[in-house]
């Protein structure tokens, strides 16, 4: 009798069910890691330092007299006089090969120093470094802008125990 009933009521809990188009409750990007691990940028201090004396050497050899200027935060790293020329060099290195990032200060700066602004990209780094360079990058390079939003959420119960009102 116990079974006969289950069974009934499941019988009944069927007549219930209906065909109806599924309802989206939401929707799920699925990124891919970068297919090559060397287009993976991060910093590194030790890489950064052999681009900037490729760049400095390459400088001095054409003549110039270049300045690391990379702690003013001016937007370029090396400022180079040479022949009535000032060059504002920008430094990118990469342990292999693969995209560059330039903040939204270089690109600012690109922009307005123009045909003096210069884009020194040193690929492979640690094994056998090459020295690329770009006139006026603002103007010959497509750029792709990436916005990274990054936000410190305070809970309400958090901000509200140290908080004084004052109205």
């Amino acid at each position: 009798m116990k079974r006969r009933d289950e069974l009934l009521r499941s019988i009944e809990l069927e007549r219930n069910l209906k065909l109806s188009s599924p309802e989206i409750l939401g929707v799920a990007a699925v990124l891919s890691f970068p297919e090559k691990r060397e287009d993976v940028m991060r910093e590194n201090a030790e890489i950064e330092e052999i681009g900037m004396k490729i760049a400095m050497d390459y400088e001095l050899k054409q003549g110039r007299n270049p300045e690391d200027v990379r702690l003013k935060n001016l937007g370029f790293d090396i400022r180079s006089r040479g022949d009535g020329e000032t060059r504002y060099i920008e430094v990118k290195t990469r342990a292999a090969e693969g995209k560059i990032a330039l903040t939204p200060n270089e690109w600012m700066v690109a922009h307005r120093f123009g045909d003096n602004y210069w884009l020194y990209i040193i690929t492979n780094a640690l094994a056998n470094p090459k020295l690329h360079i770009i006139q006026n990058p603002a103007a010959q390079l497509k750029a792709i802008e990436e916005v990274e939003v990054v936000r410190y959420l305070v809970e309400r119960d958090e901000w509200k125990k140290v908080a004084k009102e004052v109205t």
